[in-house]
């Protein structure tokens, strides 16, 4: 893994901002059914789905690697009454968690920690582990998985999910689906292989692709509904490199070039 982290990239700096944080509340209820503050690329009916099968209760301690503004972290606790801890790389996403769990009465608590590098938990500490669209923000994906495994107790649940290459993408797609700091696409198979490098059973691999397909598309409208007040807080430069990226995903994934899944595996 790496021995020194990287800064979050400036978007994300802006991203959870208070001002560009309420407008996006605005923009995001107008894109997902019932919108419980998620910031990913998933529908609240596919997330509910999907970290039902971490099979959490509330004698579980669940970390959420990646988790933004926390609110799915916070869902998660109120619906199986497990424990979370959340780390994210962004000190504002890290403050946004914390103002949202400190009026919760769940047990629900975050830390900033790029988790890229090192996870600061001992052996052993988590009973299930989930990571919704972010490792592909993660640098070594094998070096990743084996820290996951660290972490976990014996037979805990990792469920993740991530971007697949599944047809041809031009380098300029490629960056314009990369606007902000690193991103590491995968490939079919490749996740299943390091998981079972690092001592993990797979069980369940999920296409969300259909759902992300909609959504993406309500994406691109709902920018340009809001376009002045996006604009505004965003900038020019900003604004223009995001509707640009919402295009390409919303081409990519309706062509199934890029495709979108969820992963299940469990700690042997």
């Amino acid at each position: 893994m790496q021995n020194a982290p990287e800064q979050p990239s400036d978007f994300y700096t802006l991203r959870y901002s208070t001002a560009l944080n309420d407008l996006h509340v605005t923009v995001f209820s107008e894109v997902y059914d019932d919108y419980f503050g998620q910031s990913s690329l998933m529908s609240t009916a596919d997330y509910d789905r999907v970290s039902g099968w971490l099979e959490a209760n509330d004698t579980h301690t669940v970390l959420d690697v990646g988790c933004g503004g926390g609110a799915p972290s916070l869902r998660l606790a109120e619906r199986t009454g497990c424990s979370v801890v959340g780390v994210d790389a962004s000190p504002q996403a890290i403050e946004l968690a914390n103002n949202r769990a400190s009026a919760s009465t769940h047990r629900v608590r975050f830390l900033q920690h790029n988790a890229s590098i090192a996870l600061p938990f001992a052996d052993g500490t988590f009973d299930g582990l989930i990571c919704l669209d972010a490792l592909a923000h993660l640098r070594d994906h094998q070096s990743v998985f084996i820290e996951w495994s660290r972490v976990l107790k014996r037979h805990g649940y990792v469920v993740f999910t991530n971007n697949l290459i599944t047809g041809p993408i031009s380098n300029e797609e490629v960056a314009a689906r990369t606007p902000s700091g690193y991103f590491e696409f995968a490939i079919p198979g490749s996740d299943e292989h390091f998981l079972g490098q690092a001592g993990f059973k797979w069980t369940l691999t999920a296409d969300l692709t259909p759902s992300l397909t909609a959504l993406a598309l309500r994406h691109c409208k709902a920018r340009e509904r809001h376009a002045l007040e996006l604009r505004a807080l965003e900038g020019d430069a900003m604004f223009e490199v995001q509707n640009h990226y919402r295009a390409v995903m919303e081409r990519l994934v309706r062509e199934r070039r890029l495709s979108h899944f969820a992963y299940v595996a469990q700690k042997n």
